[in-house]
């Protein structure tokens, strides 16, 4: 239906500073580098105030940075108005107009153009959109007469009725419930690729990030703390705060020694079960994803489970060691072994699953 604009968003060195009401200078963008291709579903991923919203409307135009440079193919546009601007944007408040219809919610913006209400061009523009969203029967429908699913659908069309090179989502998922959006995230990814416009998508949520981007920038406090495709930001997380915000994962302290690691309580973690050899001096962390830890008879972990936790696929089961570190484990759900809390458990590491963690 669509193709690629064919222009690469750069974000080069932006900063941008605020004074709080306190009188603190407060640093939202720490020189950002990033540079967004043509056709990608590139996500923002972090906590409430780490930069990714502020990013986004800068991208926007709704901020301006206080240094730095944001360009669109050759064309610079930090100190364009947004209007100007090849680039729109979905908020999480869909802003449809509840006395006009699904139509005219759609053509609004073309109107803004200065095209005809009642123009052919107009009409096969609106025509289309309500085909890519799956709403060509609710068009002549008002938005209290649908559901927030299909609100948000409508939003989406509006936005991409004007043909952006860019489209900017801040979290327009967030007020539906976990099914429905579920449901959202399959359909947004489809719009996406069928559209071929590049989607630039804000989400504090990383089971959303990981099932919908193509690549995902991992913000904290100002700055990426990690970029990369979903499945490297999982299997190899570049420091701690990227291993604690992507996924589950237990935190082991070790002393690296000659065959492996040495835990505070005397296991040995093997060579074997490290991603790669640990060479530093003195105490290290390693990190383990609870679905890499197995149960086993005589493990390099034994201890007391203290918590057991039925999700349907699995079994969520932590133990407590003998220095008092906690482990989670996740196993089949129809694990037969020890599972209740009080029992005690040994496990085991899956090989090359302990990984350095960095600071």
């Amino acid at each position: 239906m669509g193709t690629d604009s064919g222009a690469t968003l750069s974000i080069r060195q932006l900063t941008k500073h605020f004074v709080t009401p306190e009188g603190a200078d407060f640093t939202a963008l720490a020189g950002i580098d990033l540079e967004i291709v043509p056709g990608e579903f590139f996500v923002m991923l972090g906590p409430s105030g780490c930069g990714k919203t502020t990013l986004l409307r800068s991208i926007a135009g709704l901020e301006q940075p206080t240094s730095g440079e944001i360009w669109l193919g050759d064309a610079r546009i930090d100190r364009l108005p947004p209007y100007r601007r090849r680039v729109n944007t979905v908020f999480q408040a869909y802003a449809l107009f509840p006395h006009l219809t699904v139509r005219q919610n759609i053509a609004f913006g073309l109107e803004m153009e200065g095209k005809p209400a009642k123009s052919p061009e107009v009409a096969a523009r609106v025509d289309e959109m309500l085909e890519l969203v799956g709403l060509s029967a609710f068009g002549s429908r008002k938005p209290a007469q649908l559901s927030g699913g299909q609100q948000q659908r409508v939003a989406l069309a509006r936005a991409l009725a004007k043909q952006p090179d860019v489209l900017l989502l801040d979290e327009p998922l967030s007020a539906l419930d976990l099914k429905l959006r579920r449901g959202m995230q399959t359909e947004l990814k489809r719009i996406q690729v069928e559209s071929g416009i590049t989607f630039v998508f804000v989400t504090h949520d990383q089971e959303e990030a990981m099932s919908m981007g193509d690549r995902i920038a991992v913000f904290n406090q100002g700055a990426i703390a990690q970029l990369g495709a979903p499945r490297a930001l999982y299997a190899e997380p570049a420091n701690r705060f990227v291993a604690e915000f992507i996924g589950e994962m237990n935190f082991v302290p070790v002393i690296p020694e000659a065959g492996g690691a040495r835990t505070r309580d005397g296991g040995l973690i093997p060579d074997g079960a490290l991603a790669e050899p640990i060479r530093v001096a003195g105490e290290a962390t390693v990190g383990i994803r609870p679905e890499h830890l197995r149960v086993v008879p005589d493990g390099i972990f034994a201890g007391e489970i203290i918590a057991s936790q039925y999700t349907g696929t699995d079994l969520r089961l932590c133990i407590r060691t003998a220095s008092g570190g906690e482990l989670w484990a996740r196993v089949d759900a129809n694990h037969s072994g020890a599972s209740a809390v009080g029992e005690r458990i040994a496990l085991d590491i899956a090989p090359r699953a302990a990984r350095l963690v960095r600071a």
